[in-house]
């Protein structure tokens, strides 16, 4: 009879283990791939320049076609779609269970005068990044697709592309 309760109790335990294990490998790959796209998606995003105000010397970004460069690289990165505003729905075969946002997109160009390098400070999202030039800032999140029930784990990424002065 101990012998039994003894592989009961080592069956429970290496099930509870082997979830954990599988809970973290999801997080570890979500974020991975959040930050890599996201990489992907502002850099995608700086190539929208005004091509006069570039012949003039100034990097000043055409924001319309920012962000519609920066949403179809999401889309193409995460196996998403874009929904309202800055929602993203994962596709049937997406690696994500629920909606991804972009909660901030910020460009920073020569529409307005200043001096690089400068210290860009945003409290909100607790991002400090010493910028040399023409750059544009976004930040995702969304709940990482966790194998087994348990506490969601939510995820928040950001990155930082910039033109060097």
């Amino acid at each position: 009879m101990a012998t039994t309760l003894r592989t009961i109790l080592f069956i429970l335990l290496f099930a509870f283990i082997t979830q954990i294990q599988f809970n973290l490998d999801a997080d570890k790959t979500a974020t991975r791939q959040l930050k890599n796209a996201l990489e992907l998606a502002v850099h995608d995003a700086a190539l929208a320049v005004n091509p006069e105000q570039l012949g003039n010397g100034r990097i000043v970004f055409d924001q319309d076609k920012a962000i519609d460069k920066l949403k179809a690289s999401l889309e193409k990165n995460l196996d998403i779609k874009s929904g309202s505003g800055f929602v993203y729905t994962p596709n049937e075969n997406s690696f994500y269970n629920n909606d991804i946002f972009l909660l901030h997109l910020e460009f920073i160009d020569d529409s307005y005068p200043r001096t690089y390098p400068f210290t860009y400070v945003n409290d909100q999202f607790k991002i400090m990044e010493t910028v040399d030039g023409p750059s544009v800032i976004a930040v995702i999140s969304t709940e990482s697709p966790r194998w087994f029930v348990g506490d969601s784990s939510l995820i928040r990424q950001a990155a930082v592309y910039e033109y060097k002065k």
